[in-house]
């Protein structure tokens, strides 16, 4: 075919830095383009992408309206018959429950892709939107044409909920292995990400206050900012550990960080309102880059992390068991490197970018000929 065909990949807001992972994972797509429709932009659009905003598109009422009735205004519809998209992927499953009216006026297939958090809340009632994806989570199950959890775990959790089985297939977190490769490595151990429960910094903080001279020569650096970082840092200080705090670091600069790393900590656990991961995104990241990883037995982290061949796992919240772990990877560099080479090598074979991104393409086209939105001499 000499174009290619448009479908939607809707997402609420759009391009938040820390979702890098969603644009990417079109990055392999060669018979459909990404047209992004969302309410909000919240970073740069990247190069080259289409972007509907519906913020100005709906009618009276506007996002309300949309969101809480699933009002299409004729502008919306006009918009999207110029459009002609084939297919909606939807990148969390609140997003689905908002795309749900769309796909249902357009008669589009809708594939809806959940991440971690969306799958495992219990506590999915803040806002009046959020409730919407509560009110509608059954029809969504019901008349969605995909549900693809990042991870096992979250397919288990949405199984456990009720979701139909029949339409689950699981499509792991991937990042790009030529965006992430080892450098030469230091005498350093890296954290990043949201200084939240979820996150499980507090884990780590208490495993290095346990370690103390086993952290001589040692650079910590602790990436990222959040809800407890004041409180966290003051524990620090307060045991005595050197830290460097970065604070937020740009995707791009993050290859740097995991090339020169030879140990990554990911001490992941599940916060009390239920919100858990899917499978991290630092994880692959790391191991990419060839660092030999410390993490938790938490959510999709035991389906890329080894425990014993590409790093040590250790239950939620145990910074006993976690300090021991990084004992051991502080006091041998042998091991230490085995681990991260044997990692690297795991996730560019069950990992990569291209293959998961192809697969994901394949998924909508396949949704598209099977709806009569696509013809099968397009393919």
């Amino acid at each position: 075919m000499s174009t290619q065909r448009r479908f939607l990949a809707y997402c609420d807001k759009l391009f938040t830095p820390s979702e890098s992972f969603i644009p990417r994972g079109y990055s392999a797509f060669s018979k459909l383009k990404p047209v992004y429709i969302g309410h909000e932009l919240k970073g740069p659009v990247p190069d080259g992408a289409e972007v509907i905003e519906l913020g100005p598109l709906h009618g009276a009422g506007g996002e309300a309206a949309y969101k809480q009735l699933g009002t299409i205004s004729a502008k919306l519809q006009n918009a999207m018959e110029e459009v002609e998209p084939v297919a909606i992927h939807a990148s969390f499953g609140k997003s689905g429950a908002y795309a749900l009216p769309l796909a249902e006026r357009l008669n589009l297939p809708l594939a809806v892709t959940y991440y971690g958090g969306d799958a495992t809340k219990t506590t999915n009632t803040k806002d009046s939107f959020v409730r919407v994806y509560n009110r509608r989570r059954a029809k969504l199950w019901r008349e969605a044409d995909l549900i693809l959890p990042c991870s096992q775990f979250i397919h288990d959790e949405l199984a456990g909920k009720g979701a139909p089985t029949d339409k689950m297939v699981v499509h792991h977190n991937t990042a790009d292995p030529s965006r992430f490769e080892p450098g030469e490595k230091k005498d350093l151990l890296v954290f990043a990400g949201r200084w939240t429960e979820k996150k499980g910094i507090d884990t780590l903080i208490a495993a290095l206050a346990r370690l103390g001279e086993e952290l001589n020569g040692w650079t910590i650096r602790l990436i990222g900012d959040g809800d407890l970082k004041e409180e966290l840092v003051a524990k620090l200080q307060e045991a005595g550990v050197a830290a460097e705090l970065p604070g937020w670091v740009p995707a791009d600069e993050m290859p740097r960080h995991w090339a020169e790393a030879r140990i990554a900590v990911v001490p992941s656990k599940r916060a009390k309102s239920g919100d858990a991961e899917g499978l991290p995104l630092v994880c692959i990241e790391a191991m990419l880059s060839g660092c030999a990883l410390a993490a938790t037995r938490h959510a999709g982290i035991p389906e890329c992390v080894k425990d014993g061949e590409t790093g040590y796992l250790v239950d939620e919240g145990d910074d006993a068991a976690l300090a021991d772990r990084l004992a051991r990877m502080l006091s041998d560099h042998e091991r230490t490197a085995r681990m991260g080479e044997a990692g690297r090598a795991f996730a560019m074979e069950s990992f990569n970018l291209q293959t998961q991104s192809r697969k994901l393409e394949s998924y909508l086209i396949d949704l598209a000929v099977k709806a009569g939105t696509m013809r099968a001499s397009d393919v």
